[in-house]
């Protein structure tokens, strides 16, 4: 029978799919399922993703002539997978051979207290040479109290394990992809609030970094989320943490952990990230928030007005 899926959401993914997809191809296990959600591509994906089923039968190609969205695309391979198992797969990004076998074996020994695994982390640039290795080793994600795992993951920042290989039942038990500019760490708090996380030692992930890609264009990619939304009027960073919070609260805790969960996300996510809220402000009210713009600006001025140029 078999036990994962990889769900692969994709727009205009045309450069780096093939290596994506290739990468799934190839692991060392053949009882997988690949499922691939075109979102009304208009690049080469679509002939390159039916070519692909047709030659491997573990392919299964959904194509939807609208651009959706991110979030409905992620949200749409999680409601067509079936098996035990799930992982989601970027298009960007690179899964070495034995990502699913060394990752199923740490879930699997971790037993039923362990929600989802994941490898060892490498960052690659565009063309997929390795410029990063991520201090990953010891992340605690699986600490015995729901209050420490959440911390010790947000005082990791770390992301990259929302591509892991999660249990279908206990993503199911989750609020799914929210429409948020922190949707992976918020769903990955969800899911700590269940269990633990078990780590597979190797290095068996290739997380892609590349101008093009949604991380690095922050509020301005809100449009990514939700076509047509609009990016000064998003609040990205500041729904973040109310999704963070209703994620603790969405779970079955008891009334206890959970508060001790809330407690954390402040000093842990809230509090140091304090700038993300005044960025929404100004971005709600039509000021510039880059970073260093405002001093920028406030310089020129001075720089031209009578006064300043007298009194130098």
């Amino acid at each position: 029978m078999t036990r994962l899926t990889f769900g692969i959401p994709v727009y205009n993914g045309e450069r780096f799919l093939p290596a994506a997809l290739d990468s799934v191809r190839a692991q060392d296990i053949d009882d997988i399922r690949v499922v691939i959600s075109d979102n009304g591509s208009t690049d080469g994906t679509q002939e390159y993703c039916r070519a692909a089923a047709g030659e491997d039968d573990r392919i299964e190609y959904h194509r939807y002539d609208e651009n959706s969205g991110g979030i409905w695309n992620f949200g749409n391979v999680l409601a067509l997978a079936k098996t035990e198992l799930f992982s989601w797969m970027a298009a960007d990004d690179i899964k070495l051979p034995g990502f699913a076998r060394h990752t199923i074996e740490a879930l699997d020994r971790a037993g039923r207290d362990a929600v989802f695994a994941c490898p060892r982390t490498q960052i690659i640039d565009a063309d997929g040479v390795v410029f990063e290795d991520l201090n990953d080793l010891s992340m605690g994600l699986d600490a015995a109290a729901p209050h420490e795992r959440i911390r010790n993951l947000l005082r990791a920042q770390a992301s990259h394990p929302m591509y892991g290989v999660m249990r279908l039942e206990a993503l199911r038990k989750t609020r799914g992809i929210r429409s948020s500019l922190g949707d992976d760490v918020v769903l990955l708090v969800e899911l700590l609030c269940q269990g633990t996380m078990a780590l597979a030692p190797q290095q068996l992930f290739w997380q892609r970094r590349h101008d093009a890609q949604v991380s690095v264009h922050g509020v301005a990619s809100t449009s990514w989320f939700a076509p047509g939304t609009k990016a000064n009027r998003s609040f990205a960073e500041t729904r973040t943490n109310i999704e963070l919070y209703g994620g603790i609260a969405h779970s079955t805790l008891g009334a206890c952990e959970k508060v001790r969960c809330w407690s954390v996300l402040g000093p842990s996510w809230v509090f140091p990230r304090w700038r993300a809220v005044a960025r929404d402000i100004a971005n709600a009210v039509g000021i510039d928030p880059g970073t260093g713009r405002l001093r920028a600006q406030q310089a020129r001025r001075r720089s031209v007005s009578p006064q300043r140029m007298r009194s130098t």
